[in-house]
């Protein structure tokens, strides 16, 4: 029997808990025809802001093309600025710390991350965390980063991240955000709850941008009130302006680097549950919530995290013990 969670102010898990998996042979259908998933999702149930399960759906389907793009434009002279831009900024803030955790939230296939991480001062970083939506995204990246980098990666929702409080050093997000329409306020203070020291985000800049790229935003259901929220929340802000390097002129990258500067840092685990926020027990094949009494499957060594993934377990910590 799965667990299927509250809303915890978010309506997003009733969505989960209603779709009707036999959607997924006409939503391939669709992606064969090259129209837009999200939009079909939407326009099928009446909505305009992207659920979690739009977004996982179509990033699922996506799968590999990330990958396709990295060896195609690697050595474009853009995709170098952009990627030399990134880490420039990031190891602004990751030369504070020795011994880093460092965790890309929406690592997708770990594209970015691989190109960032060949960049950075590694004797900084102690380990790496990357958290996608996508299982088969997630797959990609296991394969793709073997020779790149040791990633733990977590299959898990944005908003409700499967990750102890302050438990990173240093946590970014590039256009990860940018699909949580609606739910600006939520996914930041989950960013912020597992950051230690800095949130660097890489996100389309609404408030900087231009008539034209509003609008398609919009249309799009992309982050529209990030800045204005991160005001509302008073965050220690650093930095915020354009990236000045942009991959599509419609969606500019604007730069948000805030400080949360917690002193204290809480030795041992980082994944949690995302019901009680409280570490699991890592074991072979499954991830244990004695707080919450719930097992999380690892599949291929995959930590799949979201709330819908949990199984209820109420007596597994007894038969473990015979």
């Amino acid at each position: 029997m799965a667990y299927r969670g509250g809303n915890k102010g978010n309506v997003r898990y009733k969505e989960v808990e209603e779709v009707d998996k036999r959607l997924l042979k006409k939503v391939k259908e669709i992606y064969g025809n090259g129209e837009n998933i999200i939009e079909y999702l939407k326009k099928k149930d009446n909505r305009s802001e992207n659920s979690f399960e739009d977004i996982m759906i179509s990033y699922d389907f996506q799968a590999g093309t990330y990958v396709e793009d990295y060896y195609r434009y690697c050595n474009d002279e853009l995709w170098m600025e952009y990627y030399d831009k990134i880490a420039e900024i990031i190891s602004r803030y990751l030369v504070k710390f020795k011994d880093a955790i460092l965790f890309e939230a929406g690592c997708g296939e770990g594209t970015a991350l691989a190109s960032l991480y060949a960049k950075f001062d590694k004797s900084r970083i102690k380990s790496l965390y990357g958290l996608d939506a996508s299982f088969s995204r997630l797959m990609v990246a296991k394969e793709f980063l073997k020779r790149r980098a040791n990633v733990n990666l977590i299959m898990g929702d944005m908003l409700h991240m499967p990750v102890c409080d302050n438990a990173c050093d240093l946590v970014f997000t590039i256009h990860a955000c940018e699909p949580n329409g609606g739910n600006e306020e939520i996914v930041l203070k989950e960013l912020l709850r597992i950051t230690r020291g800095y949130l660097i985000l890489f996100e389309p800049a609404y408030d900087l941008a231009g008539e034209e790229a509003r609008k398609r935003m919009e249309k799009h259901g992309y982050v529209t009130r990030l800045y204005d929220v991160i005001n509302e929340m008073q965050c220690k802000v650093m930095e915020h302006h354009l990236l000045g390097i942009n991959r599509n002129e419609l969606n500019p990258t604007g730069v948000t680097v805030i400080e949360k500067n917690i002193i204290k840092k809480d030795e041992g685990e980082v994944l949690a549950d995302p019901v009680s926020q409280k570490p699991v027990m890592q074991l072979e094949n499954v991830l244990w919530s004695k707080e919450s009494m719930l097992l999380f499957p690892r599949i291929d060594g995959i930590n799949c995290m979201c709330e819908n993934n949990a199984i209820i377990a109420t007596q597994y910590e007894k038969f473990r013990e015979k």
